[in-house]
């Protein structure tokens, strides 16, 4: 994914009705979400779709016995 300008994100904090304080907050603003996308975009998984989704809980919910 490519990173996201100031006028991008600039656009989304005006949607969500947020307006940062000067032009040093909105580069430190963009460089953060940037870095999330970055790092997001390493944890994304082309094949998820093709598992089947299993347990994460091994208790049922009625009873303290296992599965």
């Amino acid at each position: 994914m490519r990173d996201l300008t100031h006028e991008e994100i600039l656009s989304q904090l005006q949607a969500l009705d947020l307006h940062p304080m000067d032009a040093i907050d909105l580069d430190e603003i963009t460089n953060r979400v940037n870095a999330i996308n970055q790092a997001i975009s390493g944890l994304e998984d082309p094949d998820a779709d093709l598992m089947e989704p299993a347990f994460v809980f091994w208790l049922t919910e009625e009873n303290d016995e296992p599965r």
